[in-house]
């Protein structure tokens, strides 16, 4: 059979053998990058510092603020709203969850506090949609934002609050 495959190909045995343990190689590791999870997180990017620790009266105040202002559309437990990737009818954005299984923790601090003070009118016509969040910039004031902030980050895990203190360290 292999005389006859080389006859019929050209090749010998040992280089079909080696094409097919390379093309397998390479089948495996499409695949098991294609069944990775999106919101998995990225390596680290090197040796960063630890994140700062939370102070307990400013999560506890963040807490309260987002309470009042926040979990009407993100969630009393930070949740966010049903189905929150996909857009409204009308092409807005639905409310995305804070928590560890949404994408807050992607952003750095300086492009979560542009989201709070600007609310949709930060997304640039090239986004695809638009957002229903309210400017909370004439509402809340720097330090009840950076409360909120400092909340939401206490309910993450230390690898995903690591992974966005290098994000905003950048």
């Amino acid at each position: 059979m292999a005389h006859l495959l080389v006859c019929i190909i050209g090749y010998p045995r040992e280089s079909m053998i080696r094409a097919l343990y390379i093309l397998t190689c390479a089948v495996l590791l499409l695949a098991a990058g294609c069944g990775a999870r999106s919101n998995a997180i990225p390596p680290s990017t090197g040796p960063a510092e630890s994140p700062p620790t939370p102070d307990p009266q400013l999560v506890e105040q963040g807490e309260s603020v987002y309470a009042r202002h926040c979990a009407e559309c993100h969630g009393a437990n930070l949740e966010g709203e049903a189905d929150w990737k996909l857009q409204n009818p009308d092409g807005s954005f639905r409310a995305p969850p804070h928590d560890a299984n949404g994408h807050t923790w992607h952003h750095s601090d300086a492009q979560l506090i542009d989201a709070v003070r600007r609310g949709g009118a930060r997304l640039s016509a090239d986004v695809g949609g638009t957002s229903a969040m309210p400017a909370y910039g004439d509402i809340l004031t720097d330090n009840e934002i950076a409360a909120v902030l400092d909340y939401i980050k206490s309910t993450w895990p230390e690898d995903i609050r690591l992974y966005q203190w290098e994000r905003t360290s950048q």
